[in-house]
Order: structure tokens, then sequence, then C-alpha cells
């Protein structure tokens, strides 16, 4: 009897031990499966009290769910400290108030926040809920619980640089004998273009004796560049003012633009010079081609593309097709040098621009020029819209554009 009750002990203990380990092997299994849920807890535990409100997003669930997009992505985390791909847009998390208008429309979307940790992004929810939105989650852990995961985070901080170098971008052409041309022929008149723009000597060389060294606009001479060119593109006889809307309904106003009345550095009036000299040799065909280029560049000065140069940058970009095309150069060259000045004199659109891209995985070297130059993103209603869905760049403060006169 005795040697019963302690082989019914023994299993007993037996079975408390297999207890135990079963419990303990799904208890691994639950800690691994759920990993992501679990790691915020240790690191961040404010972030962990969001997670039984419903409202939270693990890393795992956030990376099937980018892959078919179908929510509004934004960044609260102030300062910028990097982000996830495919993010929509930039609203510090105490600031989500103040730029409503970078939010969805409709108070029904669907809206995924993350910050760095968890923190900011469960804040930002309450405000957001406050505001009448009904559908909002955050990233569980933040940017930080996401790259422990093995994922990545982009730093667009470096876009600066390759949409703006500092040592600037040459382009494929050279000044020429185009300065002393324009000088001699009234279409710039040399004194006043000095009291206007504060020359460098080898700028000054440039309208005085001309040079063999290619256009080379940065971030200090874009105001200089963009008026010799200005100057050209009135001058120069183009098909743009017989076919396009300066030479058809416009013809008895040209001198109402910014492009044309606002030119004040030449000798006398300004419409005097308006397509009349051959500055640049451009057969028939070569035309033909410059006006099918200009209509697709645009600026977000305006609203129209350089068919219809309005304004200073209108007419200083057709100057730069006019010059390009000349040389033969193709298409896709073309383009992508017009928006290097583009650029420069509108850093604030183009780094905007650059930064949507980035956020959809397309490298600035690697966007297609001619999209960017088109309507959609380089005419004034395109790069307003662009900029409303981009939000503030996180990583730069807000700057001005070109202004529309010499």
């Amino acid at each position: 009897m005795k040697k019963q009750r302690f082989t019914i002990e023994l299993d007993v203990k037996q079975v408390t031990t297999l207890l135990l380990i079963v419990s303990f092997i799904f208890l691994g299994f639950i800690l691994g499966a759920n990993r992501q849920n679990i790691i915020p807890f240790f690191t961040n535990p404010a972030a962990s009290i969001f997670q039984v409100s419903g409202t939270n997003v693990s890393a795992r669930q956030l990376k099937g769910m980018l892959k078919k997009k179908d929510f509004t992505f934004i960044n609260v985390h102030v300062p910028y400290e990097g982000e996830i791909e495919k993010t929509d847009t930039f609203v510090p998390y105490d600031q989500i108030v103040a730029n409503s208008a970078s939010l969805p429309k409709e108070k029904n979307t669907p809206i995924i926040l993350y910050c760095k940790t968890g923190r900011m992004s469960g804040e930002a929810i309450e405000t957001l809920k406050k505001m009448g939105y009904t559908n909002v989650r955050h990233l569980a852990g933040g940017m930080d619980g996401w790259k422990s995961t093995g994922n990545t985070i982009m730093d667009l901080r470096t876009i600066e640089e390759s949409v703006l170098p500092k040592n600037g971008i040459t382009l494929s052409v050279s000044w020429g004998d185009i300065g002393p041309k324009l000088v001699a022929a009234g279409v710039i008149d040399l004194p006043k273009f000095k009291e206007a723009v504060k020359l460098t000597s080898e700028q000054e060389k440039i309208l005085t004796q001309g040079s063999s060294e290619n256009i080379r606009i940065d971030a200090g001479n874009s105001q200089f560049v963009v008026d010799v060119l200005w100057a050209l593109g009135l001058a120069q006889k183009s098909i743009v003012y017989d076919e396009g809307p300066l030479g058809k309904e416009y013809k008895n106003e040209v001198g109402n633009f910014a492009s044309t009345g606002g030119w004040t550095l030449a000798r006398g009036d300004a419409t005097q010079y308006l397509n009349r000299f051959d500055f640049i040799s451009l057969t028939p065909d070569q035309q033909k081609r410059v006006g099918d280029i200009a209509k697709n560049v645009y600026r977000p000065c305006c609203g129209n593309s350089a068919w219809f140069p309005d304004c200073n940058h209108g007419m200083a970009a057709l100057a730069a097709i006019e010059l390009m095309v000349s040389l033969g150069m193709d298409e896709k060259t073309i383009y992508r040098e017009v928006l290097a000045l583009n650029s420069f004199w509108f850093s604030q659109t183009y780094l905007t621009t650059a930064t949507y891209f980035a956020r959809q995985g397309v490298s600035w070297d690697k966007v297609d020029a001619k999209e960017v130059l088109g309507e959609a993103y380089s005419s004034g209603k395109g790069a307003s819209e662009l900029a409303k869905k981009v939000g503030p760049l996180p990583y730069k403060p807000q700057q001005g554009g070109g202004a529309c006169g010499a």
C-alpha cells in the first residue's frame, strides 16, 4: 500500500513537470510570434499602454499593409530622425491642428501615425480623435520597433545635396558669345545690369568677352543665370512667339507680362527686342522641337508652360531649351538639365518634389525629369497640391521661391 502511494505521488510530480514544460514551450511560442508587441513594453513602457486600447499596429502588420497601402501614413516625430518609406506626410505631433491642411479631408480615412518610440504618435492619436477622426492607429514601438525587426529607416536630410549640390550643376552648353551679342544689341544695358546684379569678375567677362566655359548654376549665381537666359529668351526668334499664345491670343498685349514689360535691364522698351534676333541658329525642324519641349516645361510661379513664357523663368527656360536643341542634344538630357535650372530657381518646390518621390522609393537621380517638369508637378497648381500632400519638410525650414522680376 505504501509503495502504491509513492507511485501515485511520483506520477503527480511527473505530470506537474510535464505541464510546466508544455507551458514554457507555449509561452515561448507566444513571445516569439508577438515579439514586436512584447519588445516595446520593455524598451518603451509608455507605448505599451496604447496596446491595450486597440490603436496599435505592429511592425510585422505594417510591413504587410505597406505592400497594398490603402491608408494615410504620417510621421509625427520631432526633431526629425528619419522616416519609413511610403510615408505620405510629416506633421509634428504637437502641431497637428495647425497643419490640418496636410490631413485627409474625410474624417473616416484610415490613418497610421508613427514616431520614434510610440509616445508622440500616441498623443497625436488623441488630438486627431478630438478633431473628429475615427480611424486612427499608430505603430507600436515606433521607428525603434520597426528597426528591431530588421526594417530600414530613410534619412531625407541627404536629399538637398542631390537636388541642390553645393558645387552646383554644370550644363552641357557653354555661354559662348551670347553675352557680348546681347549687350551689343541693347537687349542687356550693361550699366543697368551691373547696378541690378552684383557681378563677379567671371560673370562680367561672360557679358563682355564671352566664355567657352559651360553654363554652371548654383545657389549663389542663380539670379545671374536666370537674367542672362531671360534676355536671350526674349530676343531670340522662336516658334513660341509665332505660334504660341504670345503670337496669337495676346499678340496685341505682349508688353503686359512679367517676362516682357518686366525686363527693365534693356536699352529702351523691352518689347522692341521680342522675337527679333537669330542669336542661335535653328532649323525649322529644330524650332518645332523647341516648341514641343517647351509645351511640357512648367514652372511653379505660374500656371503656364514655356510655350507661353509670361514670366522670367519661362523665358529663361525657353532660351536653355533653344541652346540645347541647337546642339542636337537628346530629349532626356534636355529635360534633366532644365530641371536642374528650375531646381535652383525654385529650391523649396523641388526639395518637396524630391521628398515625395523618395518616399515612394525613387531617388532624385532616377526620377523622370520630363514627368517632373510637367503640369502635374511643376505648374503653380500642381506644385501647390503636392506641397499640401507632402507637408512641411521635416529636415529644412520653409523658404521662398524665385521672384518673377529682374
